[in-house]
């Protein structure tokens, strides 16, 4: 039976796909807002690959309850379980899932590193990590009306498994013990083995539905989901998600008005043109839309993009005109007699 779906995620996608479109939003914290998406759709993808598998046997079995991405708070503690599974025997099964695209090697100390970009990265133990939440599961345990047995109070066991994706490649060493780290597809498998091999003394812990239902119930009443305050991870202000202002654009000098390359021209192709222009420009303290995108650590297209968004430049028939926004900013038109045309920005123009 399941009791608890996943909580949706949407909200927290689109807060962080619409701060990738605002128009003051700085290059470089655009990048970090894209990393972050990277990561929670990653997540995302791998509960719902793990969650398919979990639901197929427990999801269907009338002695199992499944309760997904529980989040609870307790004396000051936190614990972000991905999935619970219980039984009738009292047994409680924590599930850490973790999406490794490019697999997952342990080494002899218990220590892990996945594979990015074909190069191993350490991260901290699932395994640990799961210990963790288990330790704070258990104190919330403490706080349930369970059932007795003969006026004694009945425990639940507490069973850690950390479930990655079944196209995952694990690296495993030969004398640590990573049994508990397994493809989603063998979870099934991995449960009834460990029923079977089981004490008999077990059954004297066998619940009714009822009260496993109960006792799940609980559980979800104490869940606090947490939204998390991308505004202030991001430093994103409200100035920053205005719209651009509109400043109407400035008519060609002459019927003839010089015009850049259009954006879709290589990049290569410009670096010449504003190499040159910059040894013109000796002397003052503006920078080529090149140069300027080098220091910003951008590639000239991204800048060039991003000065549109700002209004500072506009696109009209597929040409870039500089605007009166732009003008008030400190930029510049230029046209070099050999090199064409081209743009200088002040150095310490706001991005």
């Amino acid at each position: 039976m399941i009791l608890k779906e996943a909580d949706s995620k949407t909200a927290q996608l689109e807060e962080l796909e619409s701060y990738l479109t605002a128009p003051g939003v700085p290059y470089a914290t655009r990048q970090h807002i894209e990393r972050e998406l990277k990561f929670l759709r990653a997540g995302i993808k791998g509960e719902h690959e793990s969650a398919y598998d979990i639901d197929f046997y427990s999801g269907s079995s009338k002695n199992r309850i499944v309760l997904h991405d529980l989040r609870f708070e307790h004396n000051g503690r936190v614990a972000q379980i991905d999935h619970l599974i219980l039984n009738r025997l009292l047994e409680v099964y924590v599930l850490e899932t973790k999406h490794f695209s490019e697999g997952v090697s342990i080494t002899e100390q218990g220590e892990f590193s996945i594979w990015f970009g074909g190069k191993p990265r350490g991260i901290p133990s699932p395994l640990e990590q799961n210990e963790r939440h288990i330790a704070v599961l258990k104190d919330v345990f403490k706080t349930l009306d369970m059932p007795t047995r003969l006026g004694i109070r009945l425990q639940p066991s507490f069973e850690s498994l950390v479930l990655v994706s079944k196209n995952a490649r694990i690296g495993r060493p030969q004398k640590f013990n990573t049994a508990r780290v397994l493809k989603s597809d063998q979870l099934e498998g991995w449960i009834m083995k460990n029923i079977d091999s089981g004490s008999p003394l077990l059954m004297a812990k066998f619940v009714s539905v009822e009260t496993l239902t109960n006792v799940a119930r609980q559980l979800v009443a104490l869940h606090r989901p947490l939204m998390p305050d991308y505004r202030a991870k991001f430093r994103i202000t409200e100035e920053a998600l205005r719209p651009a202002a509109t400043v109407p654009a400035d008519p060609p000098v002459a019927p003839a008005a010089p015009e850049v390359p259009s954006l879709d021209m290589p990049e290569e192709a410009l670096a010449p043109v504003e190499a040159a222009a910059l040894t013109e420009s000796t002397g003052t303290p503006k920078l080529t839309t090149s140069r300027l995108a080098k220091a910003a650590g951008m590639k000239t297209a991204e800048l060039t993009e991003r000065l549109i968004a700002l209004g500072l430049l506009e696109l009209r028939e597929g040409k870039t005109y500089i605007t009166a926004k732009g003008k008030a900013a400190g930029g510049e038109f230029r046209m070099s007699p050999k090199f064409g045309p081209y743009f200088l920005w002040p150095e310490k123009l706001a991005l």
